[in-house]
């Protein structure tokens, strides 16, 4: 199939990107020490192939201390059919992004700036951002590193989440949420998708959930607040004995659990006390 490429000098400030791809992929991949924007599109079937010229690929130089910006935007269905295009970028580190998809699924690589995806179905998967916003309807969303806020929301898609070090807000429908360590204010909110936090640091979480069971592990060495209140479901805590490591004072942790019928479990996490 054909493609299309093209590329621009950066300059010292990170480029700005703007892509829309209804069908096919798109990779943005963030390499240490790149100092341009490489940009090419190939036509992943015969649709795509006629549409090829028609993709708009925009790319401004950097300027008067305005940073490079690189706009991409490919044609929409045509005759009840999705033309499908595979979209990969090359861009310098914290390079910040916005990407919106129907059934194309993303993958950004790399140490990236601030990122928005917005997607149908589409699978999303980020390494590295220093934020987040997201947003998809039933495709499911792999997460590395969140060094900033992040905001995700998904209808039935799953959430899973390696770390979350400056807060998270994650909202479904019957979408899971999965959350390998999370610090600072997390709130999640799910009609019956399962919620699991295996290691939480300091902060304040809260859970909505109807019909989900709820598991939160708390790291060791924490004094903790407990609220935790269900209508039918189970409640069960390790924390009775939480040892002469917790201390006295204010509490470090504050964990706000509401649901209906889901269970609720605060374990312990695997960790070392926090000193």
């Amino acid at each position: 199939m054909s493609v299309r490429s093209e590329r621009s000098a950066v300059g010292d400030t990170p480029p700005v990107i703007d892509v829309r791809n209804p069908a096919g992929s798109v990779a943005i991949e963030a390499a240490e020490g790149a100092d341009e924007l490489d940009v090419r599109v190939e036509a992943l079937d015969a649709d795509a192939e006629d549409l090829l010229d028609r993709v708009e690929i925009d790319l401004t130089p950097p300027s008067d201390g305005h940073p490079a910006r690189l706009r991409v935007a490919v044609p929409g269905p045509r005759f009840f059919r999705t033309p499908a295009f595979a979209v990969h970028v090359t861009t310098p580190v914290e390079t910040r992004a916005r990407v919106a998809v129907a059934s194309a699924d993303v993958s950004a690589r790399g140490r990236l700036g601030a990122l928005e995806l917005t997607s149908a179905s589409g699978d999303l998967a980020v390494d590295h951002c220093a934020a987040l916003q997201l947003r998809s309807a039933s495709g499911d969303a792999r997460i590395g590193t969140v060094s900033g806020d992040a905001v995700l929301g998904s209808a039935s898609g799953d959430l899973r989440i390696e770390r979350a070090d400056g807060g998270l807000k994650a909202r479904t429908a019957s979408g899971d949420v999965s959350v390998e360590s999370a610090s600072g204010t997390v709130g999640v909110t799910t009609a019956s998708g399962e919620v699991a936090i295996a290691a939480l640091g300091e902060g304040r979480l809260r859970v909505k959930s109807v019909s989900g069971d709820v598991t939160v592990g708390v790291l060791p060495g924490l004094r903790v607040w407990l609220d935790l209140s269900s209508v039918s479901g189970r409640m069960d805590s390790q924390l009775e004995d939480d040892g002469p490591t917790t201390g006295a004072g204010a509490p470090q942790l504050s964990i706000s659990i509401r649901s209906v019928s889901g269970d609720q479990n605060i374990l312990r996490a695997a960790g070392a006390p926090l000193g």
